[in-house]
């Protein structure tokens, strides 16, 4: 009784001055007022960021369900044996997910979902991202299903592309140079056309600590950041994109070869898996006779991870473009970092001998121009 009293008391003066009733309790339900203005600007920043999320969310969700869902119905179709042109209208609706359109055409397609009943392949050996493919592509969409498909939105496919390579066109073939000698992309290595190549550095020659986003703990442990980091699916639709970048090639598609391996340069995030897509890119650019972008490439290739077909290829252009000089730099650096390849040694070797070739004529005109002086020096 005396705490109502005393309540009643507190609340009496506000009454007494002409206060509304019906609003003075009102109010105590009502939010507190504020007149920062920060406040205003805030809420609506946080209702678009809310809306972006449930966005992305519901985005991703469609995407999975059109990639596993598609990715079922090829992977029924290959295993029924089916004709390529029943397969060929899901796979590209696939693609499209990832930002990538009309990359293969029916007959490399055949090619790579049948490499070994192909008659395309000519008793050959298929190249190991050719024959995996059936295997990677089933990992992919079973990664989707699992945990989601992380390719946002197609657009930073091209931005990427041409932050790493410019786009190349079909040219006359080059005799003699394998684009495709070793190819390497992490875990799923291939070799065809030479000897295995030891697998990339995962550290950029050259590059500080500093330079790398990932941090150190005091533990000893490599905290990888959240732009380094790679998803699964991510990594298996990379090992999908060169197999279609494989085939292409097989069947002398040289533009769509590029425009598949710039498909998996879009998404790659690990080092050694972009550098080994920047150096298969270099072999293809080497192959059309555009050493100036080959060169660009397998620079960009050496630089992420050290691959050894950014220094192979690399050279090969820089001595098409006659910088002997550069190409031996290039390859005497490749075979400090790749001790066990005897392809630098050969290469420079190779270099050396056509450096030899090219002296005598100067040399000898160096040495006539000599005599020739001595001759007008007055005798003594």
């Amino acid at each position: 009784m005396l705490k109502t009293s005393k309540t009643l008391a507190a609340l009496l003066p506000s009454l007494s001055f002409g206060v509304n009733k019906t609003d003075f309790f009102t109010n105590l339900w009502r939010k507190p007022q504020t007149r920062d203005e920060r406040v205003k600007e805030y809420v609506p920043e946080v209702l678009e960021e809310s809306l972006v999320e449930q966005h992305a969310v519901l985005e991703e969700s469609t995407s999975r369900d059109i990639i596993v869902e598609l990715g079922n119905k090829i992977l029924q179709e290959m295993d029924n044996k089916s004709p390529t042109p029943n397969i060929a209208p899901h796979l590209s609706r696939l693609l499209l997910e990832y930002g990538v359109k009309d990359v293969i055409a029916q007959r490399p397609l055949s090619y790579l979902l049948y490499p070994n009943s192909s008659a395309l392949s000519a008793g050959e050996q298929a190249h190991e991202l050719v024959s995996s493919f059936p295997d990677n592509f089933r990992a992919m969409i079973e990664e989707v299903e699992r945990n989601g498909c992380s390719a946002k939105i197609p657009a930073p496919l091209l931005s990427a592309s041409e932050a790493h390579a410019l786009k190349a066109a079909p040219t006359v073939a080059v005799a003699g140079h394998d684009p495709t000698s070793s190819v390497d992309l992490g875990s799923g290595a291939a070799t065809s056309g030479g000897p295995e190549s030891p697998a990339p550095s995962d550290s950029t020659p050259g590059d500080d600590k500093a330079s790398s986003p990932s941090r150190r703990r005091a533990d000893s442990v490599i905290m990888t950041s959240k732009d380094e980091y790679e998803p699964m699916d991510i990594t298996m639709f990379v090992k999908v994109a060169a197999g279609l970048a494989m085939a292409n090639l097989h069947c002398g598609d040289m533009r769509n070869a590029v425009r598949c391996v710039d498909a998996g340069i879009a998404y790659a995030k690990e080092a050694s898996r972009l550098g080994g897509l920047l150096g298969l890119k270099a072999g293809l650019l080497v192959h059309q006779k555009k050493f100036v972008e080959a060169a660009h490439c397998a620079q960009l290739a050496v630089e992420t991870s050290g691959n050894v077909q950014g220094y192979l290829h690399g050279a090969y252009a820089l001595r098409k473009l006659s910088r002997l000089e550069k190409a031996v730099a290039l390859l005497e650096r490749g075979r400090e970092d790749h001790p066990m390849n005897t392809q630098f040694e050969t290469q420079i070797e190779a270099i050396q001998k056509e450096r030899r070739l090219t002296l005598p004529a100067s040399s000898s005109l160096s040495s006539t121009n000599t005599d020739a002086a001595q001759e007008a020096l007055p005798t003594t």
